[in-house]
């Protein structure tokens, strides 16, 4: 597996030293790498002063291991990943599929080593945008949000900007109209612009409706999160084991355990079970091999309505005409 040590940031002077070790060269504002390591476009554009944005629609060739060691702390980074194949986040050689139909939205401040792999055959489309600290920071002031934690929030000694989420539907569609349109040469850059200000904004309304978890973060704490995924997505075929008993499966007190998973993933543990227990269900429907009342006795739903009360909130259809429209 070929491994890449790169960095990120708002000034570009790290777009040359990253493709020269994927073995190419850079030209205006491409990076042109060769086809035994990926095919396809790869683009790095200064938006404004305090927003750049890398934007790969790439097929890897090969398997590569990127590692993310930035020297610049005063930028967050935010990822838009709709890749397609075997992606993961690696952390204390824990996993994290990341990409369209798992996490696809990441959000890491500058200072946070990453460690990304993907393998040969891997269809990657994401815009990494990288906006500096103290853009955000005016902006979350001038919104009127987080005043009294808006210091907290920027203290890199009380709080790590790290937070994996489901990117929103307005986000999706930002980004397949970009995909979608045959945009002339000539006006990509205001295309790619005006993609990167609809994302910003689209996630900064979601920002200021939430509540921030402020709290530092270690590798240990994330691979114990991860464990517990791991541990919920084992007992998707029995009742919610509880919070009691996911905490002390990541070693970690209830209180810190409820606070930590909502910082990294965006979701209660429970919205996390029951989205995968959805999931399953889903996947055991289309199989055509169980009707919904079969389902609903083999993941333990208390009754088929239940099961598809709930799969119409999810999936926004009954479960008869999910199949019909596939």
């Amino acid at each position: 597996m070929k491994e890449i040590i790169h960095e990120f940031g708002i000034e570009t002077d790290w777009v040359e030293p990253m493709a020269k070790a994927l073995g190419g060269a850079v030209k205006g504002n491409h990076m042109l790498i060769p086809d035994t390591v990926h095919s396809g476009t790869r683009y790095v554009l200064s938006v404004n002063p305090d927003i750049t944005v890398m934007f790969a629609d790439v097929l890897y060739h090969q398997d590569i291991h990127f590692k993310l060691r930035n020297t610049n702390s005063d930028f967050i980074g935010i990822y838009f990943n709709l890749t397609e194949g075997d992606s993961s986040h690696i952390t204390n050689n824990d996993t994290l599929a990341m990409g369209r139909w798992n996490y696809n939205l990441a959000i890491v401040e500058s200072s946070v080593n990453l460690d990304y792999r993907v393998k040969a055959g891997t269809k990657t489309y994401n815009f990494c945008i990288f906006i500096r600290k103290t853009l955000l920071k005016e902006y979350l002031i001038g919104s009127g949000h987080l005043k009294k934690l808006i210091n907290r929030v920027f203290d890199q000694n009380q709080n790590t900007i790290f937070h994996y989420n489901i990117m929103s539907n307005n986000s999706l569609q930002y980004i397949n109209e970009f995909r979608n349109n045959n945009i002339d040469p000539l006006t990509f850059d205001l295309f790619l612009s005006a993609t990167v200000y609809n994302l910003l904004g689209e996630y900064l309304d979601e920002l200021i409706k939430k509540d921030l978890v402020v709290s530092k973060l270690n590798d240990t704490d994330f691979t114990a999160i991860i464990s517990s995924q791991e541990f919920l997505i084992s007992k998707l075929k029995d009742s919610f084991p509880g919070i009691k008993t996911i905490a002390e499966h990541a070693f970690m007190s209830e209180t810190k355990f409820k606070k930590l998973y909502k910082k990294i993933t965006g979701l209660t543990p429970y919205e996390f079970y029951l989205n995968n227990k959805l999931e399953l269900a889903r996947d055991l429907l289309v199989s055509g091999n169980y009707n919904i009342g079969e389902i609903a006795h083999e993941l333990q739903f208390p009754t088929a309505s239940n099961l598809t009360h709930l799969f119409k909130n999810y999936f926004g259809v009954l479960p008869k005409d999910y199949l019909t429209k596939l």
